[in-house]
């Protein structure tokens, strides 16, 4: 589980780094949103490998408490004032509202969907032979 919580915030970083991306076309700046695709794959990979590895759902959310510090340190304002994910960077955003969504939907797909279940085959009714008549 020490592998999936690392993960999780070794990814958080990443992400974090990913949400300035940009491009300049024409002079006007694109945001790329790779950090918000990453975050979705990852996290919900992340959360299958730790459900796998411990046969359980709530270990399996450890790796997700990792990747909120992770990003909520990433929010924050450093001492000096540097700031990796910014509250006017739409990216950095929808990577935090698509990385907690993602860890949601690997806990509802794993926890809370029933299995559906094979229906039972149907019980097969013998053929009853005629009775046979008094004579």
């Amino acid at each position: 589980m020490i592998v999936g919580v690392c993960l999780a915030a070794v990814t958080a970083f990443w992400e974090a780094l990913l949400t300035p991306l940009h491009v300049t076309i024409f002079g006007a700046v694109v945001r790329l949103p790779i950090a918000p695709l990453v975050a979705i794959i990852l996290n919900v990979g992340i959360f299958w490998f730790g459900r796998v590895v411990t046969g359980r759902t709530g270990l399996a959310l450890l790796p997700a408490i990792a990747w909120f510090v992770v990003i909520f340190a990433a929010g924050n304002r450093t001492s000096e004032g540097d700031i990796l994910i910014a509250g006017n960077n739409w990216v950095g955003v929808v990577t935090i509202l698509l990385g907690a969504v993602a860890w949601a939907a690997g806990v509802y797909v794993l926890m809370f969907r029933r299995r559906r279940q094979a229906p039972e085959p149907p019980v097969p009714i013998l053929p009853t032979r005629p009775r046979s008549r008094a004579r």
